[in-house]
């Protein structure tokens, strides 16, 4: 039997160290009708670099993450950390076994 594992995306890009994905498991909360209300982040997950030499960019990013058997399941969303850092944000699923 396999499992979908829903997944926090934190993206960093950076034009000298390429782009890097932080991904996190979480858990997912919904509303009576069945949609989802929101998630909450448990633990670290892995991270996925891009490809080495390939530009910083979302795309590249894109590539590694299903190049790595993730699939992104939202769109992308900027944000400015309060230290001014900007971070990409979205969800993915993976499909893993059970064990």
């Amino acid at each position: 039997m396999n499992q979908d594992i829903d997944l926090h995306v934190i993206a960093r890009l950076d034009d000298h160290e390429g782009a890097v994905a932080d991904l996190y498991s979480c858990e997912l909360f919904y509303n009576d009708d069945g949609s989802i209300h929101g998630r909450h982040v448990s633990c670290s997950w892995e991270f996925v670099p891009a490809a080495p030499g390939s530009p910083g960019s979302l795309d590249a990013l894109d590539e590694a993450l299903t190049a790595a058997g993730y699939t992104r399941t939202g769109e992308w969303r900027r944000k400015t950390t309060s230290s001014g850092a900007v971070r990409y944000f979205t969800v993915a699923t993976i499909r893993i076994e059970d064990i």
